[in-house]
């Protein structure tokens, strides 16, 4: 408003010294010089409001970043970590994201999800666009450890931080793999309980396992193990791959129609159990006895252990939400206090079927 008035008095006096020549030269002179000092005055206060306006700019766009970043409980810190995931539609990864997000918020970090879908080619992709773009940190799932290893190196190269989930990758900073053996093992150990106690420990069992990601073959090994070394008498009658719920009904039905005496089924995960569910459910007569175990104990598995006379016997808890926490913290340590390479523990539980139901 002052500059308004201002540059309106401007007008005025230059009019009158022009057109009004009262006063002589030398007020002339007088007055031309107080105008330049005064439209001086004017141009360096327009500066200055223009420098706050900027100013403003700024403060809103720092405000809308920590807005994005969800951080709420801290300022924004000015980082982007990335979670290239093996594959987003399962439940397993989105718990897992879940959890990083929520501890990058707090931290003030931004954050995003690529879907690799399963495919290696994609992963690596996503991970070399990532370290193009700079970001400060790269959390995986890796599809193969051997894939990445380059595009890790280049990660590390440029400063950034690498965790691997889930799965090993040997030169990444931070490892919050899971041992996959032992995982499978456990799956399979459940299912040998439940044959031994139910069905005379003579079972016959599907493996729906995922030998198609080199990653998870493992756990398959794993699952085969557990059910013969506690319950030898039982037979494992058929391992096939599926790693979604589309593929573990196809299997299934592909499988019970062949080998009608399976009566044991058991999935690196529940997102592949429910397949398998949904399969038997479909059957005309189910045996009291059936078995059908998974992994993950994701709330849709475990409201499939809810229905009514329903086979969905166990499942294994791996904490997913707590390990995105927790891989998401150690990176920003990694980065902000300069620790050395960390390992981030995982741990894992059985689920049982009566547990969830209450009785």
């Amino acid at each position: 408003m002052f500059i308004k008035h201002l540059n309106v008095y401007l007008k005025i006096e230059t009019f009158r010294i022009i057109f009004l020549p009262k006063g002589g030269i030398f007020m002339k002179k007088k007055m031309v010089a107080m105008l330049l000092v005064l439209s001086l005055m004017g141009t360096l206060a327009g500066c200055s409001a223009s420098g706050g306006n900027a100013g403003d700019k700024a403060e809103q766009k720092h405000t809308d970043t920590a807005a994005t970043s969800g951080g709420d409980n801290k300022a924004d810190s000015g980082m982007e970590f990335v979670y290239v995931t093996q594959d987003s539609a399962n439940p397993y990864f989105i718990q897992v994201y879940d959890g990083f997000q929520s501890k990058c918020a707090e931290l003030g970090i931004k954050t995003q999800i690529l879907d690799s879908k399963y495919d290696v080619a994609t992963q690596v992709s996503y991970v070399e666009d990532a370290v193009q773009r700079d970001v400060d940190g790269i959390m995986i799932s890796p599809l193969d450890e051997n894939a990445l290893k380059t595009v890790v190196d280049q990660a590390k190269e440029k400063g950034i931080v690498v965790s691997a989930e889930a799965q090993p990758v040997s030169n990444a900073q931070i490892d919050g793999s899971l041992d996959e053996y032992n995982i499978g093992y456990a799956i399979g150990n459940a299912a040998a309980e439940w044959i031994k106690a139910e069905q005379g420990g003579k079972g016959r069992a599907l493996i729906l396992a995922q030998d198609d990601v080199e990653a998870v073959i493992r756990r398959g090994d794993g699952i085969n193990d557990g059910i013969l070394e506690n319950a030898p008498e039982a037979e494992v009658v058929a391992r096939q791959n599926a790693s979604n719920t589309d593929l573990g009904m196809k299997v299934t039905e592909s499988v019970l129609l062949a080998k009608p005496e399976v009566n044991v089924i058991c999935a690196c995960d529940d997102f592949t159990a429910i397949g398998a569910y949904e399969a038997v459910s479909a059957m005309q007569k189910i045996p009291d006895n059936f078995y059908i175990g998974g992994c993950d104990a994701t709330d849709e598995g475990k409201e499939k252990m809810k229905v009514e006379n329903s086979v969905y016997r166990s499942s294994c808890n791996l904490f997913p939400y707590e390990a995105g926490e927790d891989l998401a913290e150690a990176m920003y340590k990694y980065l902000t206090e300069k620790q050395e390479d960390a390992v981030v523990q995982r741990r894992y539980e059985p689920v049982w079927q009566k547990d969830v139901v209450g009785n």
